[in-house]
């Protein structure tokens, strides 16, 4: 059974870069500006628009203030959530494996 920082490390890894190739390349390849990708953007980091949208700054990055600000969140941002939750569910997974070995 693979160590525990490794599962996590691993997934986190494979998480992340799920997010650079469906995210992050066509909002880098684009500009930041665009229909595709801001729906793409839109449907893979929910979570990030949902939360700028509370906010009069983060609906300034999301409705065009600075295509820059807005590759930053979504290129940057939303690759470190997807590795966060992958490092969460590699955890999980590690902890139910150990669960399963020791009945």
């Amino acid at each position: 059974m693979p160590s525990r920082s490794t599962l996590t490390i691993v997934t986190a890894a494979i998480f992340a870069l799920f997010h650079i190739i469906v995210v992050a390349v066509p909002v880098l390849s684009s500009g930041g500006s665009g229909e595709t990708q801001a729906f793409t953007a839109a449907f893979f980091d929910l979570p990030i628009f949902w939360l700028l949208g509370f906010f009069p700054a983060g609906r300034a990055v999301l409705y065009g203030s600075s295509h820059s600000a807005y590759i930053l969140v979504f290129g940057v941002g939303g690759t470190f959530m997807y590795a966060v939750v992958g490092a969460l569910v590699g955890h999980g997974m590690h902890s139910i494996m150990q669960a399963f070995r020791a009945a």
